[in-house]
Parts: structure tokens; C-alpha cells; sequence
């Protein structure tokens, strides 16, 4: 217990005034020293938070920036064909239809494709064919969720097509708040902007919460308008029909949201989000299943953005912000991470004593800016709720196994262990090219 009370007053000490002022002045001795760790830890902060700092003084004084007007590109009422791709999803099949007949926009079709379920996902939707805007298709094979959102593209009759998730539900007005940005006519794509149904279940869901106003509600409010948005999700994204029937639809062995993302910036289209169509989702509430999540998100990562599009960076074929758009994720999302953990490990081994003092140094900072984020999160898109702020100090510890597990999942990819994953079929996995 004594060495418990003397860890705590050590971890608490940066909160006093004492220990404040004398981490101001090493702060100030930093700025004006040559310390490559520190200056690495200062690159990672102004790339996950200055942006957020950015934006938020843009929303302030300049907000005509952040919105695009309606309207005046498009024609009137365009057919919106709503394509929903489901296996087994008979539990939330009725809610997700239900939620876009009565989402506010009514010349839409929805178009859901089974694939191949065990459950009764096809009698559950068929409930709603009578309504005369709804027809389903049944597959007589397991195709994956690509082939059968091409299955939904060749069926689909509208000018624009909106694909979310069959466990999803879509909030009134989102079709009017993802067509506004097609008024130009570049623009070939727009993501929804993702919301956590779930997320007073449990501490999990909630972490969660955070992690998506952070990561989603406000990074891709700020990448959106320049240009530097690289993934549109699989949950709520947008399609000009036009841009998704000149890449040929989807991949139907590695064709998720990322490889169409880039496909299409490849094409040249602009990418845009809409910051108030708001699509629920429900997130993981088990941790165990989180970790499995980001394991696949993070081997699909590689998979598509290092492997498969890994030529972006051809900046003479494809353009200079492409090239700038996988430099960012090759920095940021492997890079990076690998140099963080090799820094901790180089200081653990060759300066242990010092290694607490830095650590706690490095944690406060962490905290400080994820709660200054989550209060541009807040203030700006209306997530979280404000009694989650007391989980800021707390979500470094929700990440690092994340961190970890990301890290673990980026070095199997890269080594070709098991590559394999039962989203996809095997008889479509042996026909697919891998690189």
C-alpha cells in the first residue's frame, strides 16, 4: 500500500501548482533545444490536434466555409436508390427499412440484397415490398458484401445511390443533407456522418462515443473540404451513380469502403461529408470484440491503402493531394506508432529511472488535448454528451491496447500470416489477386 500511495502522489503530482510551474519552465527549455523526442512528440500533437483547433476558429468566425449551399446544381427531387447489403440481419433488417421510409425524402427506392442468410432476414423484408418502394433480392450463394452491393448496383434505377449498413437506422433529413453537396458537380461521393446508438450500454460503448466525435464527426469535417478524406463508410456513404458505374461497382474479393474510396479520388472526384446526416450505428460492447474489430480494420488498412492502391503516391499520375493523402496514412498510421513504441522501449531499457517522469508527462499532455478536442466535438457536431468529458483522463488507457493491437495486426499483414478472413468467401479469396 505504501508503494501504491507514493506511485499515486507521483502520477497526481503534475496537477499542483508547483509541479505546474516547473513543467512550464522545462517546456520552455524544450522549445529551444534540439531533443528529437520531444520534437516528435510535438509533430504527433499538432497532427491530431491543431487541426481540431483550426476548425473550430473556422466554425467561429468563417462557418459559410464548413457548409456547402443546397441545391442549386441538382436537379429536383432526384430517384436517391437506397442499396443495403445484409447477411443474418434479420434482427435489424425492419428498424433499418422503417428508419429511411420514414426518413423525409420520398422518391427513394430501397434495394436490400440477402446474402444468403440462415435466419429470417428475406421474410422480414418482405414485409415491406407491399409498400411499393421496397424489393429485395435473395442470393442463392454466400457473395460477400461486395458482390452483393453490385447485385444492389445492377437493380438499382436512381440517379444517386446511398449504401448503409443493414443494422443501421438514418435520422430525418439525412437524403437532403447528403445531396446538397452534389449541387457541384465534381463531387462524386459524401459520407454521413456516424453517430453510437448503443452508447450508454457500457463503458466500452461510451469510450467509444468519444473516439467517434474525435475521429469521425470532427477529422472528417476538417479533411472533407480539402480534399483529404481516404475512407467513405461501408455504414452511410453517398454515391453519384455515374462515378460508381464507371469504376465497374465494387471489388468483389478486397472491395471494401477504403478500396472504392480511393478508387474514386483516383478518378478524380471529390470526396465531401455531411456533417448533420447523422447515421446510428451500434458499436462493440465487449471489449474482446473491439479488439477483433480493429485487428480486421487495421490488416484491411494494409491490405488496400499500402498493398492493393498502394500506388497513390504516384503524385504524376494521380495528383499532388493524393500523394499527399498516402503520405498521411503512411506516416500516421504505421510509421509513427512503430516509432512510439520503439521510443518507449529505447528509454525503459537504456534510462528506466527517467522513464516514469516522462511517461507522466507525456500522459498529462494527452489528456489535456483530448479533452480540448472533445469540447470542439461537442461544440461542434453535438457529440459527446458533455458528462462524458469525465472519461478523458481515463481514454489513454481505453487506446493503448488498441494501439497495441493495431500494431500486432499491422506486422502479421505485412509478414502474409493468415491472411485470409471469413468476410470474405473462400471461393471468392482464391480468385483474388494479393498483394
Amino acid at each position: 500500500m505504501e508503494h501504491l500511495n507514493g506511485f499515486l502522489n507521483y502520477f497526481l503530482s503534475p496537477l499542483s501548482l508547483v509541479s505546474m510551474g516547473g513543467m512550464s519552465h522545462m517546456l520552455g527549455e524544450l522549445l529551444t533545444s534540439a531533443n528529437l523526442f520531444f520534437w516528435f512528440l510535438v509533430l504527433i500533437l499538432m497532427r491530431f490536434v491543431l487541426p481540431d483547433i483550426l476548425l473550430w476558429l473556422v466554425s467561429l468566425f468563417y462557418p459559410r466555409a464548413l457548409f456547402p449551399s443546397s441545391g442549386s446544381g441538382l436537379p429536383v427531387n432526384p430517384l436517391v436508390s437506397v442499396i443495403i447489403a445484409g447477411r443474418n440481419a434479420g434482427d435489424s433488417i425492419e428498424k433499418m427499412i422503417l428508419s429511411t421510409l420514414q426518413c423525409g425524402y420520398h422518391k427513394l427506392e430501397i434495394i436490400f440484397v440477402d446474402d444468403h442468410s440462415s435466419d429470417d432476414s428475406v421474410a422480414r423484408a418482405r414485409k415491406w415490398e407491399k409498400t411499393g418502394r421496397v424489393r429485395v433480392f435473395e442470393a442463392k450463394n454466400h457473395n460477400g458484401k461486395p458482390g452483393s452491393l453490385n447485385i444492389g448496383l445492377v437493380m438499382a434505377r436512381g440517379e444517386f445511390i446511398f449504401v448503409p449498413d443493414a443494422d443501421c437506422e438514418m435520422q430525418p433529413g439525412i437524403i437532403q443533407h447528403l445531396l446538397a453537396p452534389f449541387s457541384d458537380a465534381k463531387v462524386g461521393a459524401v459520407t454521413a456522418n456516424l453517430r453510437v446508438r448503443n452508447a450508454p450500454r457500457n463503458w466500452v460503448t461510451r469510450f467509444q462515443e468519444c473516439e467517434y466525435a474525435m475521429n469521425v464527426s470532427i477529422s472528417r469535417m476538417w479533411r472533407a473540404p480539402l480534399n483529404l478524406l481516404s475512407i467513405l463508410p461501408g455504414a452511410g456513404s453517398m454515391f453519384r451513380a455515374a462515378a460508381m458505374r464507371q469504376l465497374g461497382g465494387y471489388d468483389s474479393g478486397l472491395g471494401d469502403d477504403t478500396d472504392l474510396t480511393l478508387r474514386l479520388r483516383k478518378q478524380g472526384w471529390k470526396l465531401r461529408f455531411a456533417l448533420d446526416a447523422i447515421v446510428w450505428t451500434d458499436v462493440p460492447d465487449r471489449y474482446g470484440w473491439l479488439l477483433r474489430q480493429r485487428s480486421r480494420w487495421t490488416r484491411n488498412m494494409v491490405k488496400i491503402r499500402l498493398h492493393k492502391q498502394g500506388d497513390l503516391y504516384h503524385f504524376w499520375r494521380f495528383g499532388i493531394v493524393n500523394a499527399f493523402v498516402f503520405a498521411d496514412i503512411l506516416l500516421f498510421r504505421v510509421i509513427i506508432p512503430f516509432l512510439a513504441l520503439w521510443s518507449v522501449l529505447y528509454f525503459i531499457v537504456t534510462d528506466p529511472f527517467s522513464t516514469p517522469a516522462l511517461l507522466t508527462v507525456v500522459y498529462w499532455l494527452t489528456t489535456f488535448f483530448i479533452f480540448v478536442k472533445l469540447l470542439i466535438a461537442h461544440d461542434i457536431a453535438a457529440t459527446p454528451r458533455l458528462r462524458m468529458l469525465w472519461l478523458a483522463p481515463l481514454y489513454p488507457f481505453y487506446r493503448l491496447p488498441i494501439h497495441m493491437v493495431e500494431l500486432l495486426s499491422m506486422l502479421r499483414e505485412f509478414l502474409r500470416i493468415r491472411l485470409w478472413h471469413p468476410y470474405v468467401p473462400k471461393r471468392i479469396w482464391a480468385r483474388t489477386p494479393h498483394w
